[in-house]
């Protein structure tokens, strides 16, 4: 196998690397990206500026189409834009659920008003979404 980038896959990289290094912050060790917990009202706003930030540069969900803010990339590119930015200290936590499994649902299942009315506020991190388990009379295993 050849995991070496296409000159078109080593070009998105210089790209990508070129606007993460005039937007993103440096990182500072420890434990970054999806990993990185928001504990503080300062650093959730953080976080909405950098999902901010990333939605209007398209970066923010690359696969998505681009009617809906992605920019029709391919799985490479999510994965080589993902390795470039695990090189930051940004926190992508909170965003997770909404843009992961709950938004992609809205696109794929929603109705148009849906769509305009979920889809941009959830990718601009101006709404945060979650996940809720719900197991009546059963108890739970998720705790």
């Amino acid at each position: 196998m050849d995991f070496e980038d296409t000159p078109e896959e080593a070009d998105f990289r210089a790209e990508v690397r070129a606007w993460l290094a005039k937007t993103a912050p440096a990182f500072s060790g420890g434990v970054g990206g999806l990993m990185r917990s928001v504990r503080s009202p300062e650093e959730l706003a953080k976080a909405k500026q950098w999902q901010a930030q990333k939605a209007e540069a398209r970066y923010a969900k690359i696969m998505w189409p681009k009617e809906y803010g992605g920019m029709d990339g391919t799985p490479i590119q999510n994965v080589i834009y993902a390795q470039e930015e695990a090189k930051y200290d940004v926190p992508n936590g909170p965003f997770v659920i909404g843009l992961g499994m709950c938004i992609p649902t809205v696109i794929a299942h929603g109705s148009e008003a849906d769509r305009a009315r979920y889809v941009e506020p959830a990718l601009h991190g101006r709404e945060i979404w979650c996940q809720l388990f719900s197991e009546p009379a059963a108890g739970s295993d998720l705790a």
